[in-house]
């Protein structure tokens, strides 16, 4: 084993935690670093509990449902990282965070309306709550969800 990219990775374990593909992606993007080394590395620090990919996926899930993502969403964003989520996961950081999807559609409502006045007139009305539903659904909240959501503040 390579004591050079085993002390890196320590290193980086110390500052953040890292999933298995995202630790092997950033040892292998060093030039000097062989593949064979990075991967003896990784078995090393999975063996010895130094990489704790449940904690990672835990810290995922709660950083995107803080920015108001829907389970779906974060599900692809996972996906990239070769992560695989179980609905416990989704349901254990929503407990810790306190809140479901219905609560982040109305917070994600209120803060995009925060500073504005809703308009009495028909066609600003409308264009401002179709602005509204096209923030929620680039957050990959379904549009029958949205539409529901909207009716409160909307009426």
């Amino acid at each position: 084993m390579n004591q050079r990219i085993y002390n890196y990775s320590i290193h980086l374990l110390a500052r953040q935690d890292y999933s298995e593909f995202k630790l092997r992606q950033k040892l292998r993007s060093k030039k000097d670093n062989l593949p064979q080394e990075v991967d003896e590395v990784i078995e090393a620090l999975k063996s010895r509990g130094l990489l704790r990919e449940e904690n990672y996926r835990r810290l995922f899930i709660r950083k995107w449902m803080i920015k108001g993502e829907s389970e779906n969403k974060i599900r692809q964003r996972g996906a990239q990282e070769k992560l695989e989520f179980s609905e416990d996961d989704f349901q254990n950081a929503g407990l810790e965070l306190g809140f479901e999807d219905q609560d982040s559609l109305k917070k994600l409502i209120d803060k995009k309306l925060r500073s504005k006045v809703i308009p009495q007139e028909f066609e600003e009305r409308l264009k401002l709550k179709n602005k509204v539903m096209r923030f929620l659904i680039s957050k990959g909240h379904p549009y029958e969800d949205c539409k529901k959501a909207l009716q409160y503040y909307f009426v």
